[in-house]
């Protein structure tokens, strides 16, 4: 019982000995984060679609929705949200090239990602258990398998289904045709959003009680997070807080106050997606009237008449279907 007593005293203390001035600044630069990033989209999307006019709030804007929907959708499903909201805000683009430019900047995440894991096995503290991977190989080889399958097989399917989007996909590449375009003007941005990203991991830690945090612990910490971002929601948040539990506790700290900190930061960065998003969307969509949808909805499934020999599964019938079961009967008496 002691051992519980001293987890649930550690994960107070995180909340009640917050570091405000900590705190607030780890919530500037993760919004920074979205305004860098951004930056780096508009200037693929300017190199890719050059005679038309790319506004950088319309990729800021797109950039937000995108975060908030990545809160609920696993597998950078987020992506495609993005694309539908910029595709038409280009004149002339289409959504196969506006797409390109996003899998080449999200290409660099996943380089990133790949270097991460690479530096932190090199540094002997990787989120990674090797020693378990060498010890069953079976596992992981079937995983990685499946996976190169999965990816050959949707290369197929497109190579068959998009004859014609070679071309259009080939655009968003364009602007690795002129030297040291892509250095200047995208890359420059992403890595000035990954070091907001370590920032705003090293000040949410001493916001909540880790003064004595490395950057070795920063460095996992963002590993964990970008290697777990392709799973569920839960499964994802599930992943990394253990991770983070297991990152912290090996650097001398608490379980109880490493849950704190992934558990408050979490709902803290998460939060913030999700209202901005919400913003990002009221303003560029309009408003959704999501309460009068509802309401509209319900008042139609209670006019839609129910066909009592078919059980309780209303079967709705068009005004158009109505009028043709009617006319021949008129005619007929006519």
């Amino acid at each position: 019982m002691s051992a519980v007593a001293d987890f649930f005293s550690e994960f107070g203390h995180a909340f009640s000995h917050l570091v405000v001035w900590a705190y607030l600044l780890g919530i500037l630069t993760f919004l920074s984060q979205t305004a860098v990033r951004s930056k780096a989209w508009r200037n693929l999307l300017a190199a890719t679609f050059p005679s038309s006019k790319v506004r950088w709030r319309d990729a800021y804007g797109a950039t937000l929705v995108k975060h908030g929907a990545g809160t609920f959708l696993p597998m950078h499903g987020d992506e495609a949200v993005r694309v539908a909201l910029m595709k038409d805000r280009i004149e002339g683009a289409s959504p196969a090239a506006v797409a390109a430019t996003a899998g080449v900047d999200t290409m660099f995440d996943v380089l990133l990602t790949a270097l991460l894991v690479g530096l932190s096995a090199w540094l002997g503290a990787s989120v990674v258990d090797w020693d378990e991977v060498a010890a069953h190989p079976a596992k992981p080889a079937l995983v990685l398998s499946l996976i190169v399958a999965a990816i050959v097989t949707a290369i197929v399917a497109l190579r068959k289904k998009a004859h014609g989007l070679g071309d259009q996909l080939k655009q968003g590449l364009v602007i690795f045709k002129r030297r040291g375009l892509y250095t200047r003007t995208v890359l420059s941005w992403q890595l000035a959003d990954f070091a907001l990203q370590l920032a705003t991991l090293y000040l949410m830690l001493i916001a909540f009680g880790f003064v004595g945090a490395t950057l070795l612990s920063v460095v996992l910490i963002r590993t964990a997070q970008r290697v777990t971002v392709s799973l569920p929601g839960f499964l994802e948040t599930g992943s990394q807080q253990a991770m983070i539990i297991a990152i912290l506790t090996a650097s001398g700290f608490g379980a109880g106050q490493a849950f704190g900190y992934g558990f408050g930061s979490k709902l803290t960065l998460s939060g913030l997606n999700v209202v901005m998003a919400l913003i990002a969307a009221r303003v560029m969509i309009g408003p959704l009237n999501l309460r009068a949808r509802i309401a509209e909805r319900l008042q139609r499934r209670k006019e839609t008449p129910v066909d009592p020999d078919a059980g309780d599964l209303p079967h709705p019938v068009s005004e158009a279907a109505d009028v043709a079961v009617r006319t021949p009967a008129q005619s007929s008496t006519s």
